[in-house]
């Protein structure tokens, strides 16, 4: 397969390229719309997919939503294939870190398969089967759980993966910078590259505190034996809100959500994919 990706140079590169745009597009607009309601300009924190139901209702939104759902697609389609073909920055690590990569990346393909027939459904005008409200689907999700004998510690267990996937992304924030063997440096000045660290080390501290927050909740559901406490991410974002200077809180990760969205459209020119992957000797 990667041999197969190398002969449709560059137009292979130039399409995976387009996936991260559209993925850091999507990000951007859920940060932007929890800063808004930080700000008391209105609306509530969302998700990914409260943000693409909110795009609908812009002018000519479906038709935006239709390239996202096409870029995301793609972006679901690029991180399969680096399922079986390997992360070139994951090369240089061992045996753990190369396997721990393509289950990450198995993951991404999944959730952004999701968004993208979430935003398709959203541009055709298929509201009914669009489904946005992901707390809901938490909470249904966590009810059949608990309902079935093993349920609940299979719960706790999804939640302590949540809570290890936080973990993780605090360590990537503060731990040794590993941005550069990702991206195109060669193609890059230093302020450039300090700036991609920068934007990575915030988003990572967002995704991290978002991710906690689910995990309590979905937690707390399972030992309570209480499917109404759990929480998605959008859920997760309105509890940093409810709390004593939450507009602040919530201003904070939405600020950080906005620079996840910023790194991934920057990743759009610099990151290392098919054609710019360096040659194995």
């Amino acid at each position: 397969m990667r041999r197969a990706a190398k002969k449709g140079e560059p137009w292979t590169d130039r399409v995976a390229r387009a996936g991260y745009l559209a993925r850091g597009a999507v990000y951007v607009c859920v940060g932007g719309l929890s800063l808004a309601a930080a700000a008391g300009a209105g609306g509530k924190p969302t998700d990914p997919s409260g943000a693409l139901a909110a795009l609908v209702r812009l002018p000519a939104g479906r038709s935006g939503l239709a390239l996202v759902a096409l870029g995301l697609l793609i972006h679901a389609a690029f991180r399969a294939v680096l399922v079986v073909t390997g992360e070139p920055s994951a090369d240089e690590g061992g045996r753990w870190r190369r396997v721990a990569t393509r289950v990450r990346n198995g993951f991404s393909a999944c959730l952004y398969s999701g968004l993208a027939l979430t935003a398709a459904l959203l541009a055709a005008g298929r509201y009914g089967h669009a489904h946005v409200d992901k707390d809901a689907e938490t909470r249904t999700v966590s009810a059949r759980l608990l309902a079935v004998p093993a349920g609940r510690p299979i719960l706790i267990a999804i939640a302590a993966g949540i809570l290890v996937a936080a973990t993780v992304q605090i360590v990537r924030a503060f731990g040794p910078n590993d941005v550069r063997k990702r991206l195109r440096t060669d193609a890059m000045t230093e302020r450039e590259c300090k700036l991609m660290a920068t934007l990575g080390r915030v988003a990572y501290v967002a995704r991290a505190t978002v991710l906690a927050v689910c995990g309590y909740f979905l937690a707390r559901g399972a030992i309570d034996r209480a499917p109404a406490e759990t929480r998605g991410p959008a859920g997760a974002l309105r509890e940093v809100w409810k709390l004593p200077h939450g507009g602040l809180w919530l201003a904070l990760i939405a600020a950080g959500l906005v620079a996840f969205g910023a790194y991934g459209i920057l990743e759009a020119k610099w990151r290392r994919v098919f054609a710019s992957a360096p040659k194995r000797r």
